[in-house]
């Protein structure tokens, strides 16, 4: 046994488990801390192999490692490079780091190891590989939708003026939805913060703007798909349609239809008082992005009608685009 009564004192009231063991391996002295990790009493564990706290799977490995401390006994991190864990009285295993250090008693050689439950880093550790991997994944998902945008506003642009103006607009409507999913950490957005976001640069006509219904959350895929058509619609009635007249207004309207499973959203905007609208000519980079909504949603349906009232577009779909309502 240990003699000392300070020297128990000073291992008590250690925050780091304690555990004395000697040249046989055998527990000598356990602290609180390694009871409260271990779910050992002390009286369970003096007298025990110290192979007794490691998973079944490493005891004859650690065996013929304390053998080897034993020829050249030193100070140092135990399992440099290597997961460590140990293994509760229930079976339950937890990551662990150990230091060990060799220790002359009165009457014989003892090795003090020190021992940290990190189980708490390793969650962290794993929750930013996780951020890390996710954070490529839509980076690389962002500069392919850039990539698209830039490529289809060239292709209409008649100058580097009206090109840069109007990649410069997209971009600014991409920036804005991650702003609204950054701020709930990535775990989707209001459609009414999306509407009102998205509009933001169509402020001289916020007051002709009537959109209104219930509350929903919907999930990141839609936000960006669904802030790049309203910021696309918005661009269009402004130049031609019910936002270029003084007594035009804009209706939007959603809902969630319960009686589907998986429930239905609904989505449309509407275009009143306005000018005339005839069909274009050729389809523009907001065209090919409202009707290419359908394919990138999944199970969405879109229509775009040009009629004598404005442009009107409606989206309908059955996808978990809805996160809370």
């Amino acid at each position: 046994m240990i003699r000392d009564d300070e020297f128990r004192l000073l291992f008590e009231a250690a925050p780091n488990g304690m555990i004395v063991v000697d040249q046989a391996g055998a527990i000598v002295f356990v602290n609180a801390q390694t009871e409260k990790l271990f779910g050992y009493s002390r009286g369970e564990l003096v007298g025990q192999a110290v192979e007794l706290l490691i998973p079944e799977r490493f005891r004859t490995t650690h065996a013929a490692l304390r053998d080897q401390f034993e020829k050249n006994p030193q100070p140092r991190p135990m399992g440099a490079g290597r997961d460590l864990c140990g293994r509760r009285k229930d079976g339950s295993e937890f990551p662990v780091e150990i230091g060990i250090n060799p220790f002359h008693s009165a009457d014989r050689a003892l090795v003090i190891a020190s021992l940290v439950d990190i189980s708490e880093r390793k969650r962290s550790e794993e929750h930013v590989r996780f951020i890390m991997n996710e954070l490529s994944h839509r980076s690389k998902n962002l500069l392919m939708v850039v990539l698209a945008i830039a490529s289809q506003t060239v292709k209409r642009a008649t100058s580097f003026g009206e090109f840069q103006k109007q990649f410069e607009g997209r971009l600014m409507a991409i920036a804005r939805c991650h702003d609204l999913l950054v701020e709930q950490g990535w775990a989707g957005a209001s459609i009414q913060d999306l509407i009102l976001a998205q509009l933001e640069p169509f402020a001289d006509s916020a007051a002709r703007i009537d959109a209104v219904g219930p509350p929903v959350i919907l999930h990141p895929e839609a936000i960006q798909q669904l802030g790049l058509a309203l910021y696309e619609l918005a661009t269009n009635a402004t130049k031609y349609g019910a936002l270029s007249s003084p007594t035009g207004r804009i209706v939007i309207r959603w809902a969630v239809d319960h009686s589907r499973t998986p429930n239905k959203f609904c989505l449309s905007w509407e275009e009143q008082g306005g000018p005339h609208v005839d069909p274009p000519a050729y389809e523009g980079f907001g065209h090919k992005l409202l009707s290419r909504i359908a394919k990138d949603l999944h199970d969405t349906e879109c229509a775009l009608v040009f009629d004598s009232e404005g442009v009107s577009w409606r989206l309908e779909c059955t996808k978990e685009l809805v996160l809370r309502h």
